[in-house]
This record gives C-alpha cells, sequence and structure tokens, in this order.
C-alpha cells in the first residue's frame, strides 16, 4: 500500500524534479537530534577565526577539504540516525527512486549564518562576492559541519566533476522553516536540461518565483521557482540536475535553520525511478564536466 501512495506521490517528481514528505519522519527524534545539536557548542560569532588567523591559515595553502567528508570531521558520526537512514518508509521510497542497495555517498549537518554571527572582515567580504560556504573562516575544531549563508541557484552535480547524474539529494528539516531561516528554493523542471555549468543562465522577476532559464543562454524557457516552507521532519528529495539554492537567514533567530543532506547514489546493477522515467526525460548532458565555475576561479 504504502509503495502505491509513493508512486502516485513520485509522478510529481518526474515532472518537476523534486518531491516534498511531511510525515516520513518521527518529528520528535527530529527536534531532538536538533536540541543535540543546538547545545553541542556556542554558536554565533565565537564560531570564527579572527582575520589574523584566518590570513595566516590560507597565506600559502589552497582552500581544499574544508567540509565534513564521509567519516572525517563530520558531526553526524556522533550521533545515531538510525530513526532516518532504517526507516521503513524511506527505504521503501529510496529503493522506488533508486533501486536496490544504493549508496549512501555522503551525509553532513548544514548550518544557515544569521548576519549578526559573522565578524566584520567576513562581512565586508560578503559585500564583494557572496560567500557561499563559511567553512574557511571558521575555526578548525568546528568544521564538522557545513556552514551557509544564501546560496546562488546551482546544481550538486557540480561537485562531481566526470560523474553521471544517477545520485539523488536527500534533505531534512529538523526544526520549522521560516521565511526568514533561508528557506531553500527550487526550480520545477529545470532537471530536464540535464547538466549545466555554473553560473546558470537565468533571469527572475522581482518576486524570484517566475524565472527563465537557458541551458546555453540562447534559447530560454520560462520555470517556476518553490519555496521549500517546510516544519521540522519535513523531508525533500530533488535529482543531481534540479536548480536550487537559498536566500541569506534574517538576524536574531534562536532557532536558526539546521538541516541534514544526505547524496544517495543507485547502485550500478540496480535501476529504479531515477533511471527509468526521470533520467530517460533529460534532454541534456548526463555527465559532468568541469564547471565553468571551477575555470573561472583556476
Amino acid at each position: 500500500m504504502m509503495k502505491k501512495i509513493f508512486r502516485n506521490k513520485l509522478n510529481y517528481f518526474i515532472k518537476n524534479g523534486f518531491v516534498e514528505f511531511n510525515s516520513l519522519l518521527d518529528k520528535k527524534e527530529c527536534s531532538r537530534l536538533y536540541n543535540k545539536i543546538k547545545n553541542s557548542r556556542e554558536w554565533g560569532p565565537k564560531l570564527f577565526q579572527s582575520e589574523n588567523k584566518y590570513k595566516l591559515e590560507f597565506k600559502k595553502k589552497p582552500k581544499i577539504k574544508l567540509n565534513p567528508g564521509k567519516g572525517i570531521q563530520n558531526l553526524v558520526d556522533e550521533h545515531n540516525l538510525e530513526f532516518i537512514e532504517k526507516n521503513k518508509s524511506i527505504i521503501d521510497l529510496l529503493n522506488i527512486i533508486l533501486g536496490e542497495n544504493y549508496k549512501i555517498i555522503l551525509s553532513k549537518f548544514v548550518v544557515a549564518v544569521p548576519n549578526n554571527w559573522m565578524p566584520n572582515y567576513v562581512k565586508q567580504r560578503n559585500k564583494k562576492r557572496l560567500i557561499s560556504n563559511f567553512n574557511e573562516y571558521i575555526k578548525k575544531e568546528f568544521r564538522d559541519v557545513t556552514y551557509f549563508r544564501g546560496i546562488d541557484y546551482h546544481m550538486d552535480s557540480i561537485d562531481w566533476e566526470k560523474k553521471n547524474n544517477r545520485f539523488i539529494t536527500m534533505y531534512i528539516y529538523l526544526n520549522d522553516i521560516d521565511e526568514t531561516m533561508s528557506p531553500l528554493n527550487v526550480i520545477k523542471k529545470s532537471h530536464i536540461f540535464g547538466h549545466t555549468s555554473f553560473p546558470h543562465y537565468l533571469k527572475k522577476d522581482k518576486s524570484h518565483s517566475n524565472i527563465e532559464y537557458s541551458p546555453d543562454g540562447k534559447n530560454y524557457t520560462k520555470l517556476k521557482s518553490h519555496k521549500l516552507l517546510g516544519k521540522t521532519g519535513a523531508l525533500y528529495i530533488w535529482t543531481s540536475n534540479t536548480l536550487h539554492g537559498t536566500s541569506p537567514s534574517f538576524d536574531d533567530k534562536e532557532n536558526f535553520r539546521i538541516s541534514l543532506r544526505y547524496l544517495i547514489k543507485r547502485n550500478s546493477k540496480s535501476k529504479g525511478m531515477l533511471d527509468k522515467l526521470v533520467n530517460q526525460k533529460i534532454v541534456g548532458k548526463t555527465r559532468v564536466k568541469k564547471s565553468l565555475y571551477e575555470r573561472i576561479l583556476k
């Protein structure tokens, strides 16, 4: 019965490149996890290193490996996530999308940074160029989560050069998220163009709800943006080619956003809905080459 319900719901996933579920997870367990993380350190300005220490650390070394990895300085390793990863409904859902024997590539916590956490030197840098990942400014001992504050529209495939798009992102809100807390925005149907290079060709109206998107900067298609305002335990899944981003969070939020992000790929010998129905509709590239963004930086 549950699989039938999933299949009906996932017709939306096939069409739009993402889907949301609001009742698969135990909300009390999500709240407990949120509070454990929140109480694990003093969140705020003390997370950041001084400007002098920042300059000293990165004077010679390149800024690489600053995010938590699988088994590498990752706060998820200190918490029991069986209520998610062994949840029968979620297992059934992922089996439908990815096929059996799927594999978790990476899981990590992501934290939205309010403006009043940032030291002045970071604020000045952020004015000149939007900082999507703050980990290089964070003290080493606290880099076991990913810190962000507003992220341009991008695809998760950007981080997986020379890989195909046979993986999905599963994203879980651990607390109630409103307009002021960097809610995620996804662009419906953007996945059908396959992988395109960052920065993407996008034209937005004032409300940012109507977006024109082009894979090549020539022919634009009108699409809709959808804001993911969810309660504790809300779960979202999107394809590696679905464009998504966030706006900056507001200040003075006692319950700032902490979420849990999974990247999950299918077993090479197993096929699910992603291959049979979603990827078949893609009209663009399905294999990631080096992004324009990376070429600009180099």
